[in-house]
């Protein structure tokens, strides 16, 4: 599984392979530069010399370009991910404007595009409950959770996964269909099938 965060939630990650992206050397992690935007473009962006919607086109562009490339670390990262579970920091705060939401996006359009049902989980975006959900679509929520059947507090191998990895996950119940963000997190058991030869 894919996680985004902040570099200032950084102890907090729970994932053995940690980057950050950016091009500041942060203490304790590797850099993948080139995930984040070139020096030029956020300091257009940081200065107000463009706006969010140039600096977003301009971005993905980069990032496309970066995609194409036979080596790409991007290219890499929507496999190994999918099998591993990996946390990218940016020093950016949380928000919608954040490059990071960017790359996020990105990334869940490769995986659509590959008929993947996986989903990058940004842990630095805001409080989605907060912002789009009742307590009482809250609380039924984890009402349904509570009841499905490969909900369990821990894995036998201590591997947390959201409900976004289960095949029975449906989406008007655990993700929020405004911002497409896992809202409740849930531990789960690994379905019977997964590795089971047809």
């Amino acid at each position: 599984m894919l996680y985004l965060n902040s570099v200032e939630n950084a102890a907090a990650s729970k994932t053995e392979k940690k980057y950050a992206i950016c091009h500041e050397k942060i203490p304790g992690m590797q850099n993948i530069t080139e995930l984040a935007p070139s020096k030029e473009l956020l300091a257009q962006w940081e200065s107000k010399e463009i706006g969010w919607e140039e600096f977003r086109k301009q971005f993905t562009d980069e990032m496309r370009a970066v995609y194409r490339n036979a080596e790409s670390r991007l290219k890499g990262l929507t496999k190994y991910s999918l099998k591993n579970d990996v946390t990218l920091h940016s020093p950016e705060s949380s928000g919608e404007q954040t490059y990071r939401a960017i790359l996020e996006e990105i990334i869940n359009n490769i995986w659509k595009r590959e008929g993947r049902p996986d989903r990058v989980i940004n842990l630095a975006a805001e409080p989605v409950e907060e912002l789009h959900l009742t307590v009482a679509d809250q609380k039924q929520m984890k009402q349904i959770a509570a009841k499905c059947e490969f909900f369990s507090p821990m894995q036998p191998d201590n591997q947390p996964q959201t409900c976004q990895r289960c095949n029975h996950l449906d989406q008007q119940v655990y993700m929020c269909p405004t911002t497409n963000q896992v809202v409740i997190h849930y531990e789960w058991t690994t379905p019977v099938w997964i590795g089971v030869e047809a």
